[in-house]
């Protein structure tokens, strides 16, 4: 993602790190929330064709008005700069049109804003967004079909779900722990003017029953669920496609959340992962479908061998694909593989097929810099990958078994 000025090519890593600079030289503030109200005001000025902001009076009377639009993204309207800082920043930005590049360049600001924000704390680590289109394509979403993404993160999957199959926004639904992650979600839906999406913070592994936290009081605090959000807003269905890369690391140790699953019932703890493969399939509705990153450790360790057999029952296996090692670097080399399946409505068949499939181009080298079929386009559509081979070859399995996805 790029944009010309006066002959030199700027990208937005680049105007986030000048702007990164001015913060953490002068203003004392918390640098990401100043330079993500920033990046707001510009990401409005640049879609609506406003004019430029002259002034930080003028610009916090224009983040209140955005913040009536597009609701739940800003923590406050008021810039923390004194004015000289603010006409520093401000002359930083109008050098990079945000919008030049159409959806790929703002799906860029929002990739890297929760890579830049989130640096793999938790096993969360970006989805390079070649990869998110791979499972998209695979799962092809159809209009009027409900989507959920329970690790959120960005909301790419949502997104590039609303590309790929013209679905309705009112059938996105994204739900995140991590408050950060739900306002660049939301801001990255308004941006790429979807209406009427869902996205909300809430720890997805908690489930009605389960409670987490005291008050000071002693009393035990009961956590908002999916269900309740659901209830809240008359959804009586459950999800016909799951599309996530949920964290990777982490163990959960609370007993009310062990005890609430079947995976981890009578046990300690568990790893963060186990739990989320249990609670994407329950959310899922008979013969819905699954797409799901995870690490290759649940498809071949002796320590998940009854959570195999649990999928298996519960879910027809229909494709693994193995991801190269590099794909999510520099946050980390842990070796991944993308899981499809589709929920049960009877017992299994005894010939049922599946399809194994290896990219072995990660698209990046092992600093995690992305590597580009040629130089003159840096964008993730022009990443040396070979997942437009394996899709070939899964989308021909698919039809010859008769999988009508």
């Amino acid at each position: 993602m790029i944009s010309k000025k006066n002959g030199s090519l700027v990208s937005f890593e680049e105007v986030y790190k000048k702007l990164e600079e001015v913060m953490l030289a002068n203003s004392g503030e918390n640098e990401f929330e100043e330079i993500f109200k920033m990046v707001v005001l510009k990401l409005w000025n640049d879609l609506h064709l406003d004019e430029n902001i002259s002034n930080l009076n003028n610009a916090n009377d224009k983040l209140t008005f955005i913040d009536g639009t597009w609701k739940g993204v800003l923590v406050d309207t008021c810039f923390g700069l004194t004015e000289e800082q603010f006409q520093v920043c401000i002359e930083i930005v109008n050098v990079f049109n945000f919008t030049s590049y159409g959806y790929e360049g703002i799906d860029g600001i929002f990739e890297y804003l929760i890579s830049k924000e989130k640096k793999g704390a938790k096993g969360q680590y970006f989805t390079p967004r070649y990869i998110v289109d791979f499972c998209v394509k695979i799962i092809n979403p159809h209009n009027e079909e409900k989507i959920l993404d329970p690790a959120a993160g960005s909301g790419a999957f949502l997104y590039h779900s609303f590309l790929n199959g013209a679905i309705d926004g009112k059938n996105l639904w994204g739900f995140d722990f991590d408050n950060t992650a739900v306002r660049i979600s939301r801001l990255l839906l308004y941006v790429g003017k979807v209406e009427g999406f869902h996205i909300h913070k809430v720890n997805s592994l908690i489930k009605n029953g389960a409670r987490t936290g005291r008050f000071e009081t002693g009393l035990r605090e009961v956590s908002t669920t999916i269900e309740d959000i659901l209830r809240i807003e008359k959804q009586k269905e459950l999800f016909d496609i799951v599309i996530t890369n949920p964290p990777f690391a982490g163990e959960i140790v609370e007993p009310d959340i062990l005890q609430s699953y079947c995976n981890s019932y009578g046990k300690h703890r568990i790893e963060r992962d186990v739990l989320f493969i249990e609670r994407c399939i329950d959310l899922l509705k008979p013969e819905g479908r699954m797409a799901i990153v995870l690490p290759d450790n649940i498809f071949g360790s002796k320590e998940n061998k009854n959570l195999r057999k649990w999928i298996y029952d519960k879910c027809r296996i229909v494709g693994v694909v193995g991801i190269p090692r590099n794909t999510f670097m520099p946050h980390t080399s842990v070796k991944t593989s993308v899981l499809f399946l589709q929920k049960r409505i009877g017992k299994r068949c005894n010939d049922e097929k599946i399809f194994f499939g290896i990219s072995e181009k990660a698209g990046k080298d092992s600093r995690g810099k992305a590597i580009y079929k040629s130089d003159d386009n840096i964008s993730w559509k022009n990443v040396e990958h070979d997942l437009a081979d394996v899709y070939k070859e899964f989308h021909l399995f698919l039809k010859q078994e008769g999988i009508e996805w």
